[in-house]
């Protein structure tokens, strides 16, 4: 009887989710506090062999947010976003049987997707994609100028206009990379979370970044200390696009040490909680010398 009303409830359960999944992404990406998790019933569904009902949920949730704006230039961005984290990650996932490998594939052909897309709407306008770029941020700033006290007045009265171009302009790539990084990881979270069985806990306390990651760190390192210009700014943005990836190994660190020690409960979401938004340059150099020392080897032997 009780098993009977246990796969009764996850039954109801999963068609709750694939009926949501028609609608609330969109609902998702048009508030600025959810969009970054619009795409986890595609991938839930797509990691659950559904990736044609998956694709079905995109279409109709473009379809929707081309009806509550009534323009086609907004849906090319979400389409993309939707695509990488929600079919192309879990795609690869059940393909290559291993979170990090999936990761870097997806993560590659987004990027280089992303790219081609601006070249040619670059191109369509008969731009740079610098000039292109520098166009765009111009514009979206005249936008927020329109919005009663958005904080961009105070930013260009500090800063001035084309100061502050010029800022977000060698901000952007770093803050594209790392952002998109960021929401791959917070989805396979909360997928690790909803999907009984996707994952373990020693997942968490087991990812380290390949050795020969250090070399890319030491030539963008040797870029922003030494040179100037554009070597600069990739040197400036690679090295902070890289410091995630050591926050990550460093995280996974502690969680490591944390199934060690059993810590489980309240105390734990607090302590990462501290490191993310207090001590992260603890989490970074935590990750770093990781690839080293090999804390979590000398905490298994201890």
């Amino acid at each position: 009887m009780a098993t009977r009303f246990q796969n009764t409830s996850k039954t109801a359960q999963s068609k709750l989710l694939w009926a949501v999944s028609f609608f609330l992404p969109a609902l998702f990406f048009q508030s600025s506090l959810f969009a970054f998790v619009s795409p986890l019933p595609f991938f839930i569904a797509t990691l659950k062999n559904r990736t044609w009902l998956a694709l079905i949920a995109i279409l109709t949730n473009s379809a929707l947010l081309f009806a509550i704006d009534r323009d086609p230039g907004v849906l090319p961005f979400p389409i993309w976003f939707w695509l990488s984290i929600g079919i192309t990650f879990p795609l690869f996932i059940r393909r290559f049987k291993r979170v990090p490998s999936a990761f870097a594939a997806s993560y590659f052909i987004s990027i280089t997707i992303l790219l081609t897309g601006a070249f040619f709407l670059s191109s369509a306008k008969q731009m740079n994609l610098v000039d292109f770029t520098k166009s765009e941020i111009s514009g979206s700033i005249d936008h927020l100028l329109t919005i009663k006290d958005h904080p961009i007045n105070k930013w260009i009265e500090e800063q001035g206009r084309t100061e502050l171009i010029h800022n977000l302009m060698v901000e952007l790539p770093a803050g594209i990379m790392i952002a998109l990084i960021i929401c791959y990881w917070f989805n396979l979270l909360l997928a690790f979370r909803t999907i009984p069985g996707f994952l373990s806990r020693a997942f968490w306390g087991s990812y380290k970044n390949p050795d020969w990651l250090v070399w890319p760190t030491l030539i963008c390192a040797f870029l922003y200390i030494y040179t100037e210009h554009a070597p600069y700014y990739i040197g400036m943005n690679g090295l902070k696009v890289l410091l995630v990836f050591y926050g990550f190994q460093g995280l996974s660190v502690v969680t490591y040490l944390l199934n060690q020690k059993q810590i489980y409960g309240l105390l734990r979401p607090l302590i990462y909680g501290f490191i993310i938004f207090i001590a992260s340059p603890f989490a970074f150099a935590l990750g770093f010398f990781d690839l080293w020392f090999d804390f979590r080897r000398k905490f298994g032997q201890s």
